[in-house]
């Protein structure tokens, strides 16, 4: 019965490192600068990609970065394990491929690392990156908006 025991907490922690590996996977793309985000929604980069912006509907209500989706960080495990049909339905845009970069933004960076960990672990597929300086960077260099305190 012990080696059971054993057994079973070794698949268990071996499922969970398993799991944070493949977010660590994901999670460590390279970082999109705002040089290379401002390519990315001129056009000036042919890579299809997909914005999406992980702040609450109040705060994207404040402005959004071109092109942006509004997927709140609460929302978005679920949103990026459904069908495709209805996160067309909900979203009004393509559920995202394998071949685009799906690049997530938040105010300050964290919680867009932390949706690409969650994205992670429910499609493996997808090629996750974060806009780590995000909202307030794309403000400040964009909108010559001095950042919010």
């Amino acid at each position: 019965m012990f080696a059971a025991i054993r057994s079973t907490r070794t698949a268990t922690i071996c499922a969970t490192r398993s799991s944070l590996m493949v977010a660590r996977l994901y999670s460590s793309r390279p970082d999109v600068s705002f040089e290379e985000l401002q390519k990315v929604i001129h056009g000036v980069t042919k890579k299809p990609y997909v914005l999406v912006d992980v702040r609450e509907p109040n705060e994207v209500s404040e402005g959004k970065v071109p092109t942006a989706v509004n997927i709140p960080l609460g929302d978005v495990a679920a949103a990026f394990a459904m069908p495709s049909d209805k996160f067309i339905a909900q979203y009004r845009i393509d559920r995202p491929s394998e071949e685009e970069d799906v690049i997530f933004y938040c105010r300050s960076g964290k919680r867009s690392q932390k949706a690409i960990d969650e994205v992670a672990r429910v499609d493996t597929s997808l090629t996750l990156r974060n806009y780590r300086g995000s909202w307030l960077d794309y403000s400040e260099k964009a909108l010559n908006n001095k950042p919010l305190k």
